[in-house]
């Protein structure tokens, strides 16, 4: 009986409170309602139409593991919110604001990943607003495969390379890598080899090393420079991390043939330089000066960043590079499975 008092004086709350307003479209699947108040504690009010209460579903099960959540009321609004979420907190209770626009579009062939707003906005939610670190970090090593150590269980190859070179991501910086990783296809979110993440101190560094972050593909991580997220919302600094995860589509999911394919298409052949690479192409034929002054990796690396990141520059300079990306992407979108490529 005590319970039975406590859900309806909860419903009533709802009804008060709440600053959504019920519009009626479509009625829900039930089986969506159930599972989401069963599995998630999260609540619908009659905004929502089948398909987004399934879309939703599909989000938190995909993150499943990283919850223990309570009560919550969602809606849905018409208004372009930050992030795509408003959470407000009353009396305990969590009521949560999603915009319409974020939903996938259905039927969308371009896009590689076409829940990644709605997945963001659940992020936000279950990270109480990208300030709870052991979530942020469950959520790295579940969905993408990737862990953040303590930097004194490093190890390096020299006595110099030390822990005291390292300092701690903020947590801006890990939800910032999140959104980027994200951009991926599904099938790439996690990466052969692809481990751990560390933040390097380049305050101090040499001018041509400051900046710079690295892919360790034989060691299995990626070292980000500190510098590059003091702009943490730029598009550079967002094509940077794309650019250094897409060192390990190079090394470890590509073929050999795919490979050769883009060093064909970029004019890359191989010589006695200190680089061993030079291209016959001019620096037009390039996303960026760097892509167009390393060797075949760095050139796909740079592309793939701007495919992700800023694809209008990529297909404005480079219609052909845009395609042979897009058609790998595409192939990792269409269903196939990671085990079936590598």
């Amino acid at each position: 009986m005590i319970r039975i008092t406590t859900h309806i004086i909860l419903f009533l709350i709802i009804i008060l409170q709440s600053g959504c307003y019920a519009v009626h479209y479509e009625t829900p699947n039930q089986s969506s309602i159930l599972q989401l108040e069963e599995k998630y504690s999260v609540y619908l009010d009659s905004t929502w139409t089948t398909k987004q209460a399934d879309a939703l579903l599909n989000v938190f099960d995909s993150i499943s593991g990283v919850l223990n959540l309570r009560f919550s009321q969602w809606c849905i609004s018409d208004t372009d919110l930050e992030d795509g979420i408003k959470i407000e907190s009353k009396d305990k209770l969590k009521f949560v604001t999603i915009s319409r626009y974020i939903f996938p579009v259905e039927g969308d062939q371009e896009a590689l990943s076409p829940g990644k707003e709605l997945y963001y906005a659940v992020v936000q939610f279950l990270t109480e607003n990208g300030t709870n670190r052991p979530i942020i970090e469950l959520i790295l090593q579940k969905r993408y495969g990737i862990y953040v150590p303590a930097y004194d269980s490093l190890t390096e190859d020299t006595p110099s390379k030390t822990s005291k070179r390292y300092s701690n991501f903020e947590n801006e910086d890990l939800m910032l890598i999140i959104s980027v990783f994200e951009e991926f296809p599904q099938t790439l979110h996690k990466i052969p080899r692809l481990e751990y993440i560390v933040r390097r101190i380049d305050k101090g560094e040499e001018e041509d090393e400051r900046g710079m972050s690295y892919a360790r593909t034989g060691r299995g991580h990626i070292e980000f420079a500190e510098s590059i997220f003091r702009r943490r919302n730029s598009n550079t600094t967002r094509r940077v991390i794309a650019h250094e995860k897409a060192h390990f589509l190079w090394a470890f999911v590509l073929s050999r043939e795919q490979r050769a394919d883009w060093a064909k298409l970029g004019g890359w052949r191989r010589d006695s330089s200190e680089l061993g690479w030079s291209t016959t192409k001019e620096r037009s034929a390039f996303v960026s000066d760097y892509a167009s002054e390393k060797n075949p990796n760095e050139d796909m690396a740079e592309s793939i960043a701007h495919y992700l990141i800023s694809p209008v520059r990529l297909r404005s300079c480079c219609p052909e590079k845009y395609e042979f990306i897009h058609r790998i992407m595409l192939m990792y979108t269409e269903g196939y499975e990671p085990s079936n490529v590598m």
